[in-house]
């Protein structure tokens, strides 16, 4: 080594954190059940569960796992972002001005325009149009990157003209149709106690007050049932691998 010392920049509170014999039950919040509304303390902390009930973004998964990867730092900012304006506004696409992108990235002008032809050459963005708002890109998702079909996880839009745009006036339009009426909790809240090996009143009391507020937040119905159904075979593939 040279004269200057190479110093070591670690991360604070890192230091007094020795590595433990792997014990999965150490840490309480692990072992919470999916869906399970509670936070259990550890080192100081409640750690367990938080749900966003608003102010959030739906983002595709892969726009990290996939994509993220394979960028280099400045590059996976600038396509999140990008990510955010357009599917997370519910299109597929987002016009926004070089100054507002620079302002986010916090990238001087030459190195956001390196960075944006980046993902022009990995077919992740490409620009359209641009005025005095700004430049229009086409944001593209991994799977359109790669030359595949988006997947069943991302409803698209369905192809149409122009002409269509116009909107119909109220007299026109179809009598909306009253919203159906939510189903039962009775068999999601007995299948939930179910599958914990819970079917005594506590039991059954604790899974309605989960399912309720799942069910209060918009969650489908669908989508419960197959996390119950995911808790029941979890807790059958281990008790049958109970010697």
């Amino acid at each position: 080594m040279g004269r200057r010392a190479v110093q070591h920049h670690g991360i604070r509170g890192s230091a007094a954190l020795a590595t433990q014999p792997m014990a999965p039950a150490a840490v309480p919040a692990e072992s919470l059940e999916p869906g399970e509304m509670r936070r259990l303390p550890f080192a100081g902390e409640l750690l367990g569960a938080a749900r966003v009930r608003s102010g959030f973004v739906a983002i595709p998964a892969d726009a990290f796992d996939d994509a993220g990867p394979a960028m280099p730092p400045e590059a996976q900012a600038a396509y999140l972002h990008l990510i955010r304006l357009s599917y997370g506004e519910g299109r597929n696409w987002c016009r926004i001005t070089k100054r507002d992108l620079e302002r986010r990235l916090r990238l001087s002008e030459r190195r956001l325009l390196r960075v944006l032809d980046g993902l022009v050459a990995r077919r992740l963005a490409r620009p359209l149009h641009r005025d005095n708002r700004g430049t229009l890109w086409r944001i593209y998702l991994p799977r359109e990157a790669a030359g595949a079909p988006v997947g069943d996880g991302v409803l698209l839009g369905r192809a149409g003209d122009p002409g269509e745009r116009r909107i119909r006036p109220r007299s026109e339009r179809e009598p909306s149709t009253p919203p159906a009426r939510s189903p039962s909790p009775g068999p999601l809240v007995r299948a939930l106690a179910e599958a914990r090996g819970e079917l005594h009143p506590e039991g059954l009391d604790r899974a309605g007050r989960e399912i309720a507020e799942l069910l209060a937040e918009g969650q489908p119905v669908r989508r419960i049932a197959a996390g119950i159904e995911a808790l029941r075979r979890r807790g059958a593939s281990s008790q049958g691998s109970t010697p």
